[in-house]
């Protein structure tokens, strides 16, 4: 069985998206897969164990690079570039596991002239 719920907030100037999917296997673990997309800097709780994804666009040249992890609480799994391609810079996103409880602040650096961010991560 599987159930979705969706969170759609705007945010000024940036459209920032919060997803979270919910997904119950039936007789196994209860995987949790929650989604940011935006270059505002948020905070969210997620259980231990879920997968966490940042979406951030670029505007102009240079891309963010790998973040930095202010603790061991999320462990950082990998970065692609997604679609929809856009002229205005690459989108990337960014791939975490919540690993053990604890708080972990996220720091997206960019290579060229967009702004830093710093999303925060509460595991429980």
């Amino acid at each position: 069985m599987i159930k979705r719920m969706s969170l759609l907030t705007t945010v000024t100037g940036v459209a920032s998206v919060l997803t979270i999917v919910a997904s119950l296997a039936c007789g196994g673990t209860n995987p949790l897969s929650v989604s940011i997309k935006g270059s505002t800097n948020q905070s969210l709780t997620v259980p231990t164990g879920t997968m966490l994804s940042v979406t951030l666009q670029t505007i102009g040249p240079g891309a963010y690079d790998v973040p930095t992890l202010s603790s061991q609480a999320v462990k950082f799994l990998d970065v692609s570039e997604v679609s929809p391609y856009v002229p205005a810079g690459p989108t990337q996103r960014f791939r975490f596991f919540a690993t053990t409880r604890g708080q972990a602040i996220i720091v997206f650096r960019h290579t060229g002239n967009n702004r830093t961010v710093e999303d925060t991560a509460n595991v429980r």
